[in-house]
């Protein structure tokens, strides 16, 4: 099955309107094959597909703020895994957003909704 388990990474959880944040996504299969290994299958880096996306909500009002597309919330990826870079100018201060994760995959369209917020300050 395609189900997978999300995580943010590295969510500060506050953040001014003048930062940048990077936020990572990190991946895992739901139920992963039983192996035997030597090392955690918790810390081994797993990917999305390309078919991955972001979208940032107001955490009080539901109002989509950043809805996902195809092109310009796309995930991207390098050797540390999947995240995103966010632009907090854009966001109003003094507020809550919540991050959700749409991976598109051959089971369907999977979105994430698993409370990661986060609050843009002064």
């Amino acid at each position: 099955s395609g189900k997978v388990q999300l995580n943010i990474t590295n969510n500060k959880g506050i953040y001014k309107q003048t930062e940048e944040p990077i936020f990572r996504i990190h991946s895992r299969k739901q139920f992963p094959t039983r192996t035997f290994t030597t090392s955690s299958d918790y810390l081994k880096v797993d990917y999305l597909n390309s078919a991955s996306y972001y979208s940032i909500e107001d955490y009080t009002s539901k109002e989509v703020i950043i809805p996902f597309d195809a092109e310009y919330t796309k995930l991207s990826a390098d050797s540390d895994g999947m995240y995103f870079k966010l632009y907090m100018q854009g966001l109003q201060p003094e507020r809550y957003y919540k991050v959700l994760i749409r991976h598109d995959n051959q089971d369907g369209i999977n979105i994430y909704d698993d409370n990661y917020y986060f609050k843009v300050i002064r």
